[in-house]
C-alpha cells in the first residue's frame, strides 16, 4: 500500500499547494480521513503518512508567502513546541527504546506541525470559510461509510489495516445496540468518533462566515450523525457537550452561573454519595462497565504518580496497573490526559493544560475587545468545540486523526484570539445577506446605517 499511499500523498498535496490557504488547511483534512492515517510512506527512520507530508508542503508555502509575519507569537505557541521537546527529552532521560524515541520524535509531526499550519492557514473569516467545501465533501462522505460499515458490516477501508506497521490487539467487531461500532478509516471505532465530533465542531464555528453558512450547517449534521455510528459513548458525550455549550451563545450571562450551579452539584453529590461525584458518568454511558473502567483508571492513576512524575514512564513497564484497577494483565490508558503525563511526567501535563486554557483566555479576551461580529461568532464555537474535546477527552486518548484535528482546532482558536485580519462590520443592515466583512468595509463610507456586532 505505499504506492498508493504515495499517490494519494502527492495528488492531494498538489491539490493543496494550488488552492487558497482555508481551504488547503481544508484539504489537508479531507487527506487524513479519506485514506488511513496509519498507512505511511517509509522515509528513513521516519514513517510520513498522507496528512504529515501535505502538512510540511503547506508549512513551507504559508512561510514563503510571509503569512507568519504578525503572528503575534503567544505563550500557547510555546507551549505547544515545549510540550513535544520535553515529551522527547522526557522519554530519552526515562530510558526508553529506541522505537519509544522515534514514536516521539515523530509525535512532533502530528502536534507542533499541525498546530502551526492551522495557525498560518487560517488569519481571517475569509480563510475560514474556504474550509467548508472540503469539510463538507468529507463529512457527508464519512457520514454514509460509517452507517454502511454499522448496518452492513462491510466497507471499502475494512482489510486495510493489516497493512499497518504497528501491531494492535487482535479484537472482533463490536457490536451496540445491535449495529456493528463503525471505525471507517481509523484504527479504532472511538477515533472515527472523536474526529467527526472535531469536525462538526468546526463545521458549525465557520457557519460564522455568512457565504457558507447553509453548507457549514449540513456538514456539523453530517459529521454529527456520523459519528454517532462508532457507538462508543466518548464522541456522543462530546456530540451532546458541543450542542450544549454552543447554545450559550443566545444566553451568554448564563455561563458562570451554570459553572457555580455544577461547581455546587459537584460539592453536593460528594459529600450525600458514598461514591465519587465523578463515578455517576456510568449512568451515561452506553456501557456502565467501560465508564466504571475510566474512572477507577483516572484513580489509579493519581495513586500512582510516583512511575511517572517528572520524566514519564516510558523507562518502566506500569501493566501493572491493570491489576490494580481490576486484575486484568495490562493497562488500557482510555484518558489523554493520563497518556500526557505517562508520556511526559507531570511538566507535560501542565504544559499542556494551560496550552488549552490560555487558547480560551485569548480568544475569551479577543471576543469581548472585537468589533467583527463573525470573529466574535467564530470565537465562540471554536471554544465550545475544545471544551467538549476536552471533557471527553477524560474518557479517551486522542491518537491518529482526533490528535491532529485537536492541534488544527487549537491552531485555529489561537489565531483567531491573537492574529486575525479583522474588518470592523458596519452598524444596520448589510445590503446583501452574503456580503463579506472586507466587502462592507469598502462601502461604508457610502452609507451611514451601523450594524450593532453581536
Amino acid at each position: 500500500m505505499v504506492g498508493v499511499t504515495a499517490f494519494v500523498t502527492v495528488a492531494l498535496g498538489i491539490l493543496a499547494l494550488a488552492v487558497r490557504p482555508g481551504t488547503a488547511v481544508g484539504v489537508l483534512i479531507v487527506s487524513m480521513m479519506i485514506w488511513p492515517e496509519y498507512l505511511r510512506v517509509p522515509m528513513g527512520p521516519a514513517d510520513m503518512s498522507a496528512p504529515r507530508l501535505i502538512a510540511l508542503a503547506l508549512l513551507i508555502r504559508f512561510i514563503v508567502q510571509g503569512r507568519h509575519i504578525r503572528m503575534n507569537v503567544c505563550s500557547v505557541d510555546y507551549l505547544v513546541f515545549f510540550l513535544w521537546a520535553w515529551t522527547v527529552i522526557a522519554t530519552i532521560m526515562a530510558g526508553a527504546e529506541s522505537a519509544k524515541t522515534i514514536e516521539m520524535i515523530g509525535y512532533g509531526f502530528d502536534t507542533v506541525l499541525m498546530y502551526f499550519v492551522a495557525r498560518l492557514g487560517i488569519r481571517s473569516i475569509q480563510d475560514a470559510g474556504g474550509l467548508a467545501f472540503p469539510l463538507f465533501g468529507i463529512a457527508a462522505f464519512m457520514c454514509v461509510m460509517g452507517w454502511q460499515e454499522s448496518y452492513t458490516t462491510s466497507s471499502p477501508y475494512v482489510g486495510l489495516d493489516s497493512y499497518r506497521t504497528w501491531v494492535w490487539i487482535a479484537k472482533e467487531p463490536e457490536f451496540r445496540l445491535g449495529m456493528m461500532r463503525a471505525k471507517v478509516s481509523t484504527s479504532v471505532h472511538i477515533y472515527f468518533g472523536m474526529a467527526m465530533m472535531l469536525i462538526a465542531g468546526i463545521a458549525w464555528a465557520i457557519r460564522s462566515n455568512p457565504r457558507v453558512r447553509k453548507m457549514s450547517t449540513f456538514t456539523a449534521i453530517f459529521a454529527a450523525v456520523g459519528g454517532l455510528a462508532s457507538m462508543s459513548s466518548g464522541p456522543w458525550l462530546a456530540i451532546v457537550t458541543l450542542i450544549f455549550c454552543n447554545l450559550y451563545i443566545l444566553r451568554p450571562s448564563l455561563i458562570k452561573p451554570t459553572l457555580y450551579l455544577m461547581l455546587a452539584v459537584a460539592i453536593f453529590l460528594e459529600l450525600a454519595s458514598n461514591r465519587h461525584f465523578y463515578n455517576l458518568i456510568d449512568y451515561l454511558a452506553l456501557n456502565s462497565t467501560t465508564a466504571w473502567y475510566r474512572t477507577r483508571l483516572l484513580e489509579v492513576a493519581v495513586a500512582q504518580w510516583r512511575d511517572y512524575w517528572i520524566f514519564g514512564s516510558s523507562g518502566i513497564d506500569i501493566n501493572y496497573w491493570g491489576g490494580l484497577l481490576d486484575g486484568r494483565r495490562h493497562i488500557d490508558l482510555v484518558n489523554h490526559f493520563v497518556i500526557v503525563a505517562v508520556n511526559g511526567g507531570i511538566p507535560a501535563f501542565l504544559m499542556y493544560v494551560f496550552s488549552h486554557v490560555n487558547a480560551v483566555r485569548y480568544a475569551a479576551k479577543a471576543r469581548k475587545t472585537s468589533k467583527d461580529p463573525y470573529r466574535r461568532k467564530l470565537i465562540f464555537f471554536l471554544i465550545s468545540a475544545l471544551i467538549a474535546l476536552d471533557v471527553s477527552s477524560m474518557s479517551v486518548g486522542l491518537f491518529e486523526q482526533p490528535l491532529i484535528l485537536t492541534n488544527i482546532l487549537l491552531g485555529m482558536l489561537v489565531s483567531a484570539g491573537v492574529a486575525w485580519n479583522e474588518v470592523p462590520a458596519r452598524r444596520g443592515q448589510p445590503s446583501a445577506a452574503s456580503q463579506m466583512p472586507q466587502e462592507m468595509a469598502q462601502t461604508a463610507q457610502q452609507s451611514s446605517n451601523v450594524s450593532k456586532p453581536l
